[in-house]
């Protein structure tokens, strides 16, 4: 069996448990992987759609796990019932999906262990729903896979007395877009990341500023991009 790298990172991030579900199962790898890594004891591999579904089937009887896998058809955590599971899995998905997930499923959630996440995109919303959410992201780790960075983490829901600290605003937004563990850990693939963002904004912060007239919009948008720049660089001092 072969798993990419940055599924191989996802699994790494799962907390070892009794049970998990993993949404959006696919080929259903990640599921045969927390067995035989001996992370999970159960796992209930979930998907929307019957074609993923049957090639997790497939897989999981290939390496004979029919016993500790289990597929469901689900929308979300759809078919998933209360105490069934110790915590969910939600990778390769997009961010907005994901927090809708999360929102959907938060009765079964709130008395979960665990929720690991893999968003492929608004990942500073996903870190702002979870900040706001009472969940506590308990560790982090980026993958540098084919040119593309993936962000992911782990975080613990309905953290008792856990509540939302109260922060400057540039600080805020600079924890939910890079995400505070990576950076107090000084993570070296988020600092090639940071460097990515840095030319990358610049370049277009450049063509911006070179036109002879900008328009309102034109002037929010340098606007912006210098916030985001000056974000960039305060993250960059971690490395120093």
């Amino acid at each position: 069996m072969l798993l990419s790298n940055r599924m191989q990172a996802v699994v790494g991030l799962v907390a070892p448990c009794a049970s998990i579900a993993d949404i959006g199962c696919d080929h259903g790898y990640v599921a045969i992987e927390l067995i035989s890594r001996c992370i999970c004891q159960h796992v209930f591999a979930m998907d929307i759609h019957l074609g993923p579904l049957e090639r997790a089937k497939h897989n999981i009887k290939e390496y004979r796990m029919q016993e500790y896998i289990e597929t469901r058809q689900s929308n979300g955590m759809e078919s998933l019932s209360k105490g069934e599971a110790e915590g969910v899995i939600c990778a390769g998905m997009g961010g907005r999906l994901i927090i809708s997930i999360l929102e959907r499923g938060q009765m079964l959630v709130r008395d979960m262990r665990q929720v690991v996440l893999q968003p492929q995109s608004e990942i500073d919303e996903v870190r702002a729903y979870l900040r706001k959410n009472g969940f506590l992201i308990e560790k982090e780790d980026i993958i540098c896979e084919d040119g593309k960075y993936y962000p992911m983490m782990r975080a613990l829901p309905n953290v008792p007395g856990r509540q939302e600290k109260q922060t400057a605003e540039n600080l805020t937004r600079v924890r939910d877009m890079y995400g505070l563990y990576l950076l107090e850990k000084s993570h070296p693939t988020l600092k090639r990341y940071l460097l990515w963002q840095k030319e990358h904004t610049q370049q277009i912060l450049q063509n911006l500023i070179y036109q002879c007239q900008h328009t309102p919009r034109q002037q929010q948008r340098i606007d912006e991009l210098n916030q985001k720049l000056g974000d960039i660089v305060y993250c960059l001092y971690h490395y120093f």
